[in-house]
């Protein structure tokens, strides 16, 4: 089965101190490079749709003031809080839990409107400006002109609200107006509520309507035809090598999707693509090779012995050797890769050398263990001010132990498999909702 999300989208537990994600620091580097491939396409886009929802929203809100002592309670967040409220209120008739897929927040909406019949800032998502689905589409929402800086109309907002209008059988933007307005005075009753929530004393049919109004998969004709033709634009909109992978989805079944097959296609469509692609490949096979020998350590070293592991004694273990070997050719070929890449090619191969320059000696096993629990120390330490907890506890010299929830059974090295995920799967999510029906 096809990975839809990359290898850091585990959500910490709440309250937790402990750092869960991206223990090697791997993260940030095949981030920016991905990127570099398509820039403003984030791996947690799910459903172009809301490019939609956010359009109309500039409409709704333009204008109303935001309260500084509410922050998490703007007049753009109050819009999302009825859409995401709408749809849930509505899952039935959207075809229950499938035909809602995709929509963030819809786990906690659901459990305040059975408490307490509303949303807030309280009840919805913690953080709701990066998780919701403002925070997760704002960046290409603005990079294709539908949103200005502050999230208010760009360029693009009024062809895609009256495109949108007119698939909904109302003539186009200027006939929505109604419908907008009793929106906004949703909106406004919301913001006026203390704290504000939602309060429209909406009918069923009410929720209903804003809910078909953005379904997933709602999408008419003329939306979806707007939506490929701002994916799709050249010039200084053009979104990388997003035309490019787009053209390559016509031919590809969801089950046999592979980025790295998506890449070997890509660079033999373009062969301009390949040293950005000679970058990625070459981190990866350096990322894959780090993760797996520190999953295998993981599993071997998860005894419930007190005594806890000594990391030199995972030097046996061939699944360890075969994931270890090579570390200091893979990292010198990564950072020689990594200076081809565009602009910021220096900054980020100087990222690179500074966080894995332990890994560019040959070393023993034993050594390598060793080292990868320092580099973990060091970047649970380095992602906070006060710094995370190790997941291991050190028990004197080179013994750990490994942390309950930390233990994993025993891992499958995936030698050749990237470790990250480099934009394919949500311009292939984007490619299927916005084919031609």
């Amino acid at each position: 089965m096809a990975a839809f999300f990359p290898f850091l989208t585990a959500a910490d537990p709440a309250g937790t101190s402990e750092g869960t994600l991206d223990p090697l620091g791997l993260y940030q580097i095949s981030d920016q490079l991905a990127s570099e491939l398509v820039p403003a396409v984030r791996e947690r886009m799910i459903r172009i749709r809301f490019l939609t929802a956010i359009a109309v929203g500039t409409f709704v809100t333009e204008g109303l003031a935001e309260d500084a002592a509410e922050r998490e309670a703007s007049p753009y967040l109050a819009w999302e809080w009825h859409v995401v409220e709408s749809i849930v209120r509505s899952r039935n008739e959207a075809g229950g839990e499938e035909g809602i897929w995709g929509v963030p927040g819809t786990v906690v909406a659901r459990r305040a409107i059975g408490q307490h019949g509303y949303l807030d800032a309280r009840s919805y998502l913690s953080t709701p400006r990066v998780f919701g689905f403002h925070g997760v589409y704002k960046r290409l929402a603005h990079h294709l002109g539908i949103t200005n800086v502050h999230l208010g109309p760009g360029p693009a907002a009024e062809r895609l609200v009256d495109a949108w209008a007119r698939d909904r059988g109302l003539g186009g933007l200027r006939s929505a107006e109604p419908l907008i307005a009793k929106w906004r005075s949703a909106i406004e009753q919301a913001l006026s509520a203390k704290p504000p929530k939602t309060h429209p004393r909406w009918a069923l049919a009410d929720w209903l309507e804003l809910a078909q109004a953005f379904m997933p998969d709602g999408a008419g004709s003329h939306e979806r035809k707007l939506l490929r033709e701002l994916l799709l634009v050249p010039g200084d909109r053009r979104l990388g090598a997003l035309p490019d992978i787009w053209s390559l989805q016509q031919d590809v079944e969801d089950d046999a999707f592979a980025e790295e097959t998506l890449h070997d296609r890509l660079e033999n469509l373009d062969r301009s693509y390949g040293p950005l692609l000679t970058a990625i490949r070459a981190y990866e096979s350096f990322a894959r090779s780090m993760q797996d020998a520190f999953d295998v350590l993981r599993h071997r070293a998860g005894v419930p012995d007190s005594r806890g592991f000594v990391l030199t004694a995972i030097a046996p273990d061939q699944d360890f050797r075969t994931s270890a070997s090579g570390l200091d050719q893979k990292f010198s070929a990564a950072r020689a890769a990594l200076s081809g890449v565009g602009g910021g090619a220096s900054a980020l191969q100087a990222m690179f050398t500074d966080r894995f320059a332990a890994f560019e000696i040959p070393m023993a096993p034993g050594e390598t263990a060793v080292a990868l629990r320092s580099l973990h120390e060091k970047v649970q330490q380095d992602k906070s001010a006060e710094g995370k907890r190790s997941w291991f506890d050190n028990l004197g010299g080179d013994r750990i132990y490994v942390r309950h929830n930390y233990r994993i059974e025993q891992p499958v090295i995936q030698p050749a498999k990237y470790l990250h995920a480099y934009r394919g799967q949500p311009i292939r999510r984007f490619f299927k909702d916005l084919r031609k029906r």
